[in-house]
């Protein structure tokens, strides 16, 4: 089964070419100065072929990255016939990745190339340097570009074969384990001052409060926590990192979910001492309040029979006859080149960041509700902008359901690519030339 060669194969390896660059493995600026002329096809792949140098030059990273393995190496042929069965697997999606005509452009690939360095902490300029070192670069941006390519094609094409139904997102946000892969994660930090007896314990909780007064004015945990005692008396603390409810200590769990993020607890007991708490950042979660913004307006754009100047002419008029008091709506149902919103007389509901351009988005920031702008040139065209009304809308219902969704969705996604792999490879025309026994 191909399923079974690609599990396996994946256990032992990775084919991808940059994680050789970035480990620097020795064998491999030689064999790239060393590239097998010979262009021997081994297997014919429905309209297309592998050759012997692509199955060498992916040999050469597998054998460098198998000499680190500790205790039995697995079956030297059995490891062979799994690559040529990734190749050909391969093969198979980049020739109906072309079909589809799914392309990756330079600059989309120049981005990758710079989240990898980001993420080994390098900029773009040394990790190409250390590429071409190496003799690498060109084969690592082509097989990125690959990589991209059927990641792509596989999100498109095996996303279509998974279906999330109401019900299992009901029941999953209803389960314990959806509850907890929801919940947000909170970064916290701490101070404590133990418990002492006798008289001793009413300074601490004065001592208590006399720091959280001084928190609230501006102070740092981190200042009260590296000084290690005020007035004599010792003074803990550290930061948590970020942790689940259930993962804080027992004690903090019923006051760390009632903080927003950057509030100061007031001083609370516990058996271990007085302790004042803060979020100092929060991840995760459901909860999500979108600004939302309910506006109106005009939009004219040259076109075959009207110049620039003439457009910015005819916005001018418009916006004048709005200032003499004709309504903007009637005049954006006789005008405004908007086709989705000339019925509504200009008006484009409720929008959000990310429906409408940033340059539309900055306008209407800068107005106040009931305000109009002036003709203002955007780069759809020159446009009249009202700003009618704008809300904080809470989008927490809608915004757990995606998460369960997307969750669930991705719990699929493995053994859904899996089946599809296994179908592509089953229905295709493949005829192996060579035998690795």
């Amino acid at each position: 089964m191909v399923t079974e060669n690609v599990s396996t194969y994946s256990k032992y390896f990775k084919t991808n070419i940059l994680l050789a660059a970035l480990l620097g493995i020795g064998s491999l600026p030689l064999f790239a100065q060393d590239v097998i002329s010979l262009e021997k096809v081994i297997a014919i792949v429905d309209d297309d072929v592998v050759l012997q140098s692509e199955f060498d030059m992916r040999w050469a990273q597998i054998e460098a990255q198998l000499a680190g393995i500790q205790g039995p190496r697995p079956d030297e042929a059995d490891v062979k016939k799994q690559l040529l069965d990734q190749l050909i697997i391969e093969n198979l999606q980049l020739q109906m990745a072309n079909r589809a005509s799914v392309r990756i452009d330079d600059n989309q690939l120049n981005q990758a190339m710079s989240n990898i360095a980001a993420q080994n902490n390098m900029t773009f300029e040394q990790f190409q340097q250390v590429l071409d070192s190496q003799g690498l670069y060109l084969q690592t941006r082509e097989q990125l570009r690959k990589d991209i390519v059927l990641q792509q094609l596989q999100n498109g094409a095996v996303n279509q074969r998974i279906d999330i139904t109401r019900q299992e997102i009901e029941n999953y946000l209803r389960s314990e384990a959806g509850q907890q892969d929801i919940a947000p994660e909170y970064r916290v930090s701490h101070i404590l001052i133990e418990h002492a007896e006798g008289e001793q314990q009413a300074r601490r909780e004065e001592l208590a409060h006399f720091i959280h007064d001084r928190l609230m004015e501006g102070a740092s945990m981190a200042q009260f926590i590296e000084a290690g005692q005020v007035s004599g008396i010792p003074v803990g603390g550290s930061d948590l990192g970020f942790r689940k409810t259930e993962n804080l200590p027992s004690f903090f769990q019923d006051v760390v979910p009632t903080l927003t993020l950057g509030q100061i607890s007031e001083p609370f007991s516990s058996p271990n001492g007085w302790h004042i708490v803060q979020v100092t950042d929060l991840r995760g979660g459901a909860s999500l309040e979108i600004q939302q913004f309910h506006v109106r307006h005009i939009l004219i754009e040259p076109n075959e029979i009207r110049t620039e100047a003439q457009a910015e002419n005819l916005i001018n008029e418009l916006y004048q006859r709005i200032q003499d008091g004709e309504d903007l709506s009637d005049i954006a149902r006789q005008h405004t080149d908007d086709e989705s919103s000339i019925v509504a007389g200009g008006d484009v509901d409720w929008i959000t960041f990310g429906q409408f351009p940033p340059d539309f988005l900055a306008v209407v920031q800068r107005l106040e509700p009931g305000e109009m702008s002036e003709p203002v040139h955007l780069q759809s065209g020159w446009h009249i902008i009202e700003l009618l009304e704008e809300r904080v809308e809470d989008m927490t219902d809608e915004n757990m359901r995606y998460q369960a969704e997307q969750i669930l969705r991705q719990r699929k996604f493995e053994n859904e690519l899996e089946n599809w792999l296994t179908e592509l490879r089953d229905t295709a025309y493949v005829d192996i030339k060579v035998d690795f026994e």
